[in-house]
């Protein structure tokens, strides 16, 4: 029910002007059809929508008497009470969209409920009715406005030309077609369709109808969640990133937002992945409970606040990391008929296409089903590491190496965990009275990982009992049937790895495979010490960054960067890590006082992530360099079996292949 919001409620709202031009009103009308209900709306506009604009819903409708008291100004139905702007969960909560279009328009309304035997038209002009009656009309909602401004034309020139603002009205309908995907939406520009979503409730379908086959195949599906937080979407892959971040998409709990905690999570998980100067694209939606979130900042409802910033940020960051590991590993290069070359990016093209394979040979492969981590131990692998020099590769002697090492080479654990494996056979390997069992093959059996799996001697024992303690239950073992293995071809332009794998050809840079394998071991074994300074450097900083670095005074200390704080904003850097003489410390504490402030917390990266980089671009295997046909196959079994090297440290790719029937078609084999 439609009723005027109490003057202590609305006092409360972060109100104001509404209609800037013809996109704010369509954002408004549009917010309310959903909030309605609606699974179809139909959006029309013509010359801009400066002189005429139709927005069509099937939603609940209005009753005949609510009508006049929807078009005053604070007459909601999305709230009542004061204490209900802390758990917003509609679109539109303020009552002043309708009064505010209304106030610079010439606006008609037909609505009808579904119980009613007849619906309400209603006209205004400038705020004045100057039509109301029952009438006959479809279940739903229909506003038409017309003439925007047209008592105002002062505010009329401040407008663009007409396709610049259609432009606008279009962006507002694909952000909302792209928040609901279960609404279909049509929008009409000068009575041409130009934009239509099916509504079937798949955010990849509305991304290929809003941004086409060419983004859409770009990308790669994210799913995560840290309790009450969850993100789910798409991100492009690495190899897709674009010149700007125009193309980041947040939706908290349905709502577009414009948020630097959102924008800088997000960049921070393809740090080491993307190159210099480029940026992800994406399409998150964030749900959280609403409690947790304020939308009530500004009238345009685009701005929002966390109650735990620093949650969002880890959420959505260990989200995209889960999503760049579980992309493809590579990109295709085809070739056609006019010798072009065309380049196929990573990511699923529809929900049905199986996740990627990076064709590795997972036949003595074991994996650690209970924690989700990937162990890669192919005995093939690394079966020559202890007959060929090494030193190259992992800069240890091979003669005289320490065999914890080597032991070390055959085994990789990723932070992240990956999606679940498809098809996989599971074999059951138990001790006493099972042992003969296996031998014999009858322990073996076929699980679905994902929705059951079969009961065995141990899930009849109680949890933290003498008798869990001592059965020992070795990790199962993982078998991945029709996966080739990697072939070691030999060397292209003293430069290039060409290897081969199943029908596809690979192509890998030995300098940017050994440089990312330089700077992962760098990381692991970095020590970090504090040089104290001669004379202290004082800087002046906001409260916020003060409290900020005080907060993680103790992390910063443990990375070398010891402080002291003379005044509320102030601090002196007493000492600073050996390691970064060449930074200006004063700049350097700037920059992670802003990473601080943003929710991020990979201080140790941002400091020392650059001078590593040098380190191993400077001790990699070099292009044009002579590598022994040995080292190159061990390094690109190495690449191949981690996962994780995909990318040399600056975001330059490292692996490219080409398939079969590419190449095949390129010699007119194939049609």
């Amino acid at each position: 029910m439609i009723k005027l919001l109490d003057k202590s409620v609305y006092e409360l709202i972060a109100a104001g002007e509404v209609i800037e031009r013809p996109a704010s009103v369509i954002k408004e009308l549009i917010e309310n059809s959903v909030d309605a209900g609606a699974k179809r709306i139909s959006v029309e506009i013509k010359n801009g929508g400066i002189t005429y604009m139709r927005v069509t819903d099937d939603g609940c409708g209005m009753s005949h008497g609510e009508v006049p008291t929807a078009f005053l100004r604070h007459a909601t139905s999305k709230l009542s009470v004061a204490e209900e702007l802390e758990n917003i969960s509609t679109l539109g909560f303020r009552g002043e969209a309708l009064a505010s279009v209304a106030a610079v328009t010439k606006a008609e309304l037909l609505t009808k409920r579904k119980e009613d035997n007849l619906g309400t038209a209603y006209k205004a002009e400038g705020g004045e009715e100057t039509l109301y009656e029952k009438t006959g009309c479809p279940d739903g909602t229909t506003i038409i406005l017309r003439d925007l401004f047209f008592n105002t034309p002062a505010r009329l020139k401040f407008l663009k030309k007409d396709s610049t603002e259609a432009n606008y009205v279009q962006s507002v309908v694909d952000r909302l077609a792209l928040s609901y995907p279960d609404v279909a939406f049509t929008f009409i520009k000068d009575n041409k369709t130009v934009r239509v979503t099916s509504g079937d409730g798949r955010l990849y379908s509305v991304i290929y109808s809003v941004f086409g086959k060419q983004f859409a195949a770009s990308l790669t599906e994210v799913d995560y969640g840290r309790s009450p937080i969850q993100v789910s979407g798409y991100i492009t892959t690495p190899y897709a990133c674009r010149a700007n971040r125009q193309m980041q998409y947040f939706f908290i709990n349905g709502r577009s937002v414009r948020n630097n905690t959102c924008m800088a999570a997000l960049e921070e998980g393809y740090k080491n992945s993307v190159m210099v100067g480029k940026f992800p694209a994406c399409v998150l939606n964030i749900e959280m409970p609403a409690g947790d979130v304020d939308v009530n900042v500004s009238p345009s409802k685009t701005e929002v606040r966390f109650a735990d910033e620093r949650s969002i940020f880890e959420t959505i960051y260990l989200a995209v990391k889960n999503g760049i590991l579980n992309a493809e590993n590579g990109k295709e290069t085809a070739f056609g008929s006019d010798n072009k070359k065309i380049f196929k990016l990573g990511g699923a093209l529809s929900d049905e296409t199986e996740a990627f394979s990076d064709g590795e040979d997972k036949s003595n492969s074991t994996e650690n089903v209970s924690d989700g981590y990937n162990l890669n131990t192919s005995e093939s692998a690394y079966s020559s590491v202890a007959e060929i020099s090494v030193s190259k590769v992992y800069g240890i002697d091979s003669k005289g190496a320490d065999k914890e090492k080597l032991s070390g080479l055959k085994s990789f654990k990723s932070v992240y965990k990956p999606l679940p494996p498809k098809n996989v056979f599971i074999q059951e390997v138990f001790s006493g009275e099972n042992e003969e069992a296996v031998e014999k093959g009858e322990a073996n059996k076929e699980v679905n990982t994902v929705g059951y799996e079969f009961l065995n001697k141990s899930s009849f024992i109680r949890p933290g009992s003498e008798e869990e303690k001592n059965i020992r239950t070795p990790d199962p073992i993982i078998e991945e049937r029709y996966k080739p293995s990697l072939k070691f071809i030999g060397e292209l332009f003293k430069t290039y790895i060409v290897c081969e794998c199943g029908d596809e050809l690979i192509l890998m840079d030995k300098h940017a495979a050994h440089e990312r394998i330089r700077f992962e071991e760098l990381k692991k074994d970095l020590h970090v010490s504090a040089q104290i300074l001669t004379q202290p450097v004082k800087l002046t900083l906001s409260i916020e960054e003060t409290t900020a670095l005080a907060d993680n005074a103790v992390y910063l200390d443990s990375l070398g960067i010891e402080l002291f704080f003379p005044a509320e904003s102030e601090a002196e850097i007493t000492a600073f890590p050996s390691l970064l003489t060449d930074l200006s410390p004063s700049d350097t504490l700037q920059r992670i006082a802003s990473v601080l402030l943003k929710g991020g917390d990979d201080i140790e990266g941002l400091l020392f992530d650059e001078v590593l980089h040098t380190v191993a671009c400077k001790g990699a295997i070099k292009a044009n360099e002579h590598t022994s046909p040995k080292e190159l196959e061990l390094l690109a079994k190495r690449v191949w079996d981690d996962g994780a090297i995909r990318y040399c440290p600056h975001g330059r790719p490292i692996i490219t292949k080409m398939s079969k029937y590419n190449i095949e078609r390129n010699f007119g084999r194939i049609q």
